[in-house]
């Protein structure tokens, strides 16, 4: 087995039980039904290329998609009433998802407002967890969603930040470079 291949068995250890043990946190505190949400900042994470500068842009981001979520509610709540549900629904949605590429992607795209998954992600998790599960309405706050999603940060930054760290005592800080260069 070559270097590179040892250091990613390493980190692949000590993500495992990182991760392992993190998740127990929200499932002893009742909250196991949304562990799911903690894997989404991970894969947002590793899909921007493991780069710890642009969790900033993801937090904000997805609060503000929270807020596109609301806004989209009480939009839909104006409208439904005047042209009934489902033009209520498509003209909502058309509305608020113009507004989110105008603003967001376009006139926002290079301020920490434009990380355009992360504020989808933010929309998706609220409509998942309030419209098409009502019953979670009383018990899931949007506070609550924001404190899953900055749990699965905590969770990204000690399974890539936790695993680089461990590497770099056991093989030394330029061979966990390497190995994780053409990752």
């Amino acid at each position: 087995m070559d270097i590179k291949n040892k250091v990613l068995l390493v980190q692949a250890l000590f993500g495992a039980v990182a991760l392992a043990l993190l998740m127990q946190i929200p499932a002893i505190l009742g909250f196991g039904a949304y562990l799911w949400m903690l894997f989404l900042p991970l894969m947002l994470f590793f899909a921007f290329g493991a780069d710890f500068k642009r969790i900033p842009s993801m937090i904000v981001c997805y609060i503000v998609g929270i807020g596109w979520a609301m806004i989209n509610g009480m939009l839909m709540g104006i409208l439904i009433p005047l042209v009934g549900p489902i033009w209520g629904n498509i003209i909502g949605a058309a509305v608020v998802v113009f507004l989110v590429l105008t603003l967001h992607e376009n006139l926002l795209s290079k301020t920490i407002f434009g990380n355009v998954p992360a504020l989808f992600m933010g929309l998706a998790t609220t409509f998942f967890t309030f419209l098409i599960v009502p019953a979670n309405a009383p018990l899931i706050t949007p506070l609550h969603l924001i404190g899953f999603y900055l749990y699965g940060i905590f969770m990204t930054v000690i399974l890539a930040g936790g695993g680089f760290k461990i590497c770099s005592i056991i093989f030394g800080m330029e061979t966990t470079i390497e190995a994780f260069k053409d990752k």
